[in-house]
């Protein structure tokens, strides 16, 4: 990960600073739908393992049908302990019980096999290749991905000139997600043995997009894995 980028997420952007931006440029609650629209296409059974990186302040919570992720064993992670402490009394709020762990899904200490494997807006902000290595590695039955996607000619993260709170408005000054085009992302992940098998999109601010995609191993990778 980029040393800016660690800094502005563990030290610089505050919980509530980020939680205002998200739901005012409204993809607090697009990513909650299309997270929740995975999770309901995969159908995983009851006590199945869902694992969610990058899980942050649990924020999604407030915007989906939290009781969809009470059947399942639920694992958080994120880099920035004092968001993960805001996950926490969401969870309880809606009477959700997770192991929390303060991880680096780039040297992750996860262990391997979920059922359901999510990631929302994580890959912008790390070695995006070295990601998509890292959650095949965990070899999850479905892993789903959400991408932001900018309009054509805007090449930044955050959009130019939009009044952001003050945490991220310092942060933006040090740190710069790159944006994950979605022909690289699918590439990269057939190179790992799992196909794309589904898209989706959620229309957010500023003629942005954010696009969730449902990744499950090839046929001949399942055959492959269970032989040996």
């Amino acid at each position: 990960m980029n040393p800016h980028l660690r800094l502005a997420w563990t030290q610089i952007v505050t919980a509530d600073d980020y939680e205002e931006h998200m739901t005012a440029i409204g993809q607090a609650q697009a990513a909650a739908a299309l997270t929740q629209s995975i999770i309901q296409a995969t159908t995983p059974l009851e006590g199945a393992r869902l694992v969610i990186v990058g899980a942050g302040t649990g924020q999604m919570l407030d915007f989906m049908d939290a009781s969809l992720l009470r059947p399942f064993q639920i694992t958080c992670t994120d880099l920035n302990r004092s968001f993960l402490l805001r996950l926490e009394e969401r969870l309880t709020r809606y009477g959700l019980q997770a192991t929390i762990l303060e991880d680096d899904i780039e040297q992750t200490a996860l262990p391997p096999g979920p059922d359901l494997l999510l990631a929302t807006l994580v890959l912008e902000h790390i070695e995006w290749r070295r990601g998509v290595k890292m959650f095949a590695d965990l070899r999850p039955q479905t892993c789903g991905v959400i991408l932001q996607e900018n309009p054509v000619g805007m090449l930044s993260a955050v959009t130019p000139d939009r009044q952001v709170p003050p945490s991220i408005a310092k942060a933006v000054e040090i740190a710069h997600p790159t944006l994950v085009p979605q022909t690289e992302l699918i590439a990269a992940f057939d190179g790992r043995g799992y196909e794309c098998r589904a898209r989706d999109t959620q229309e957010v601010a500023d003629g942005k997009r954010l696009i969730a995609m449902r990744f499950a191993p090839r046929m001949s990778h399942r055959r492959k894995d269970y032989s040996a």
